[in-house]
């Protein structure tokens, strides 16, 4: 890439790799995409708030992470995700809620990490209505971030509670 600006989308579209031609910047597929975007880039940010010693929790939010931008190139029609994706994430949320089961619901707060994702875990769920607007079939996924998301967000709290 010679220019990180080609100023094709200056006139307010961008380029949709799954249905093969440019489309208003706010299409739903678009919105989707961006929405993942924001959702891996909080989780970063919680990843750069953790202590050294949660090696762990930093891995398995790196692997949060990769997922996240996948899925985004799945719905933009690059096949990227499959089965093990979700059988990752659901024996993830089986350790976190074993650690931590959860009784009730929590306010947002504790560590910088633990807010950071509870932010990320409202952007995935915005990610998910997303979804549904693009008509896409990717829901239990992303559903499945959004709760693993909030339970790593629960045992990061857990001390503050």
């Amino acid at each position: 890439m010679s220019h990180i600006f080609t100023r094709t989308g200056d006139d307010g579209s961008t380029y949709c790799n799954l249905l093969k031609t440019r489309v208003p910047k706010d299409h739903p597929i678009i919105e989707l995409i961006g929405t993942l975007d924001e959702a891996n880039s909080l989780i970063g940010l919680a990843r750069s708030f953790l202590p050294s010693y949660m090696k762990d929790i930093e891995s398995d939010l790196r692997d949060l992470q990769y997922l996240t931008f996948r899925i985004g190139f799945h719905v933009s029609g690059v096949k990227a995700i499959n089965e093990d994706d979700v059988l990752k994430l659901e024996n993830m949320a089986d350790k976190y809620y074993g650690l931590a089961p959860l009784k009730n619901f929590v306010l947002p707060a504790g560590t910088q990490s633990a807010a950071t994702l509870h932010v990320a875990r409202t952007v995935v769920r915005r990610a998910e209505r997303a979804l549904i607007k693009a008509g896409r079939n990717l829901i239990l996924m992303i559903s499945f971030i959004s709760q693993l998301i909030g339970l790593v967000a629960y045992y990061l709290h857990l001390p503050f509670i």
